[in-house]
């Protein structure tokens, strides 16, 4: 066996490789898509339903503003698998409606497939892994080209799944004009992911001593702020609400003391003011509160924002409705380098117990992260 075959890889290893694959993928946007515009042939769905959970469904979340825009015409809506099979289960033959699970492996998936064979309709499945169980429940498996992804705390997969949507929905819409925006924001996306390493050193204290975290953005970048969220919780062990930036300050911040951690995310469209306005306010209270924003963001931007040192800015995005997908690195990584510091992706002894009386994955699964 070869060094390179014993290498065990992290989080951080597929958060790296991400901006590789995502250029490899766009450049094969045809071949990638081919499956589901042959589902829809020559007609436009009145509706794209995604049904998701967990990171899967905050990658539908950071492509939904783009894919929005490139179907105008097109009700594009993201379910959780739950919520379908029990309460949104009917098919209607003017929808596209995609069952997505990065490893094939998901019960509530399987079973929002199931639910739709039930109905006599089509079962689409779009994951990461075609060889997967959920192969037994689906008419056709959609590959989006996430690669081989061995940890269970999924990154590279994330960003994959959001390219992937966006670039059908380019080209679904007939606007392949914007595909050189979606090559513009990877390479945001891979300057926002090396610039977390540096920030992430210098607020080392800080983003290490989590007890509560709150993740805050305007419905632009929702996604990220979704995806930050959950990557905080399951890998830091700390409750970890998101919140929209207004409902924030209706509520959840009574609560705040300089104890608590707050990631703003900024979307550079017309929310952009607000969302500052309310990181600084957050900012009176916490020293640990951060703002993630974008260069063009920052044109006639106060003094105080250019010199915070809690504020990352990364390049000028091409589009408002990309700050989501191109800000995915700096959750991924502030939550793979906080837990790898603190040991703390762990998870409690008992959680076995809780597994066994209602398991996520079928029996199929493999837990690579050694922890069972």
């Amino acid at each position: 066996m070869t060094a390179v075959e014993e290498r065990v890889w992290t989080m951080g290893d597929y958060v790296d490789e991400s901006p590789v694959v995502l250029r490899d993928n766009l450049a094969r946007f045809e071949e990638l898509t081919d499956p589901l515009m042959g589902l829809c042939g020559d007609r436009m769905p009145r509706r794209i339903r995604l049904v998701a959970s967990g990171s899967s469904y905050n990658a539908c979340q950071c492509a939904h503003p783009f894919m929005s825009a490139c179907l105008p015409c097109v009700d594009v809506r993201v379910v959780t698998p739950h919520r379908f099979s029990y309460y949104e289960r009917e098919v209607d033959p003017d929808e596209l409606l995609l069952v997505v699970t990065q490893s094939g492996l998901s019960t509530n998936a399987l079973a929002a497939l199931d639910a739709i064979r039930a109905q006599g309709a089509r079962a689409v499945c779009l994951t990461g892994d075609v060889e997967a169980d959920a192969r037994e429940h689906a008419d056709l498996m959609v590959d989006w080209g996430a690669g081989v992804e061995l940890v269970g705390y999924v990154t590279k997969g994330v960003s994959t799944l959001a390219l992937f949507l966006m670039m059908f929905a380019c080209r679904l819409g007939g606007r392949l004009d914007r595909l050189p925006e979606l090559g513009r924001a990877v390479d945001v996306l891979d300057a926002v992911r090396a610039s977390t390493y540096p920030f992430f050193e210098r607020h080392e204290k800080a983003l290490t001593s989590m007890r509560l975290s709150y993740s805050v953005a305007a419905d632009g970048a929702r996604g990220v702020a979704l995806e930050s969220a959950l990557k905080v919780g399951e890998t830091v062990h700390v409750p970890s609400p998101a919140y929209e930036v207004e409902e924030f300050i209706h509520g959840p911040n009574l609560q705040l003391t300089p104890g608590y951690t707050l990631f703003f995310y900024d979307a550079p469209d017309a929310t952009r003011e607000r969302t500052r306005l309310i990181y600084r306010a957050a900012r009176e209270v916490s020293d640990a509160a951060f703002l993630l924003t974008s260069a063009g963001a920052c044109d006639e931007a106060p003094e105080w924002l250019a010199s915070d040192a809690n504020v990352l800015v990364a390049p000028e995005l091409p589009s408002p409705e990309l700050a989501a997908f191109a800000y995915l690195p700096f959750v991924q990584l502030v939550s793979h380098l906080a837990s790898s510091a603190l040991g703390s992706s762990k998870q409690h002894p008992l959680l076995k117990r809780f597994k066994a009386i209602a398991a996520a994955k079928t029996d199929s699964f493999v837990n690579y992260d050694g922890d069972d």
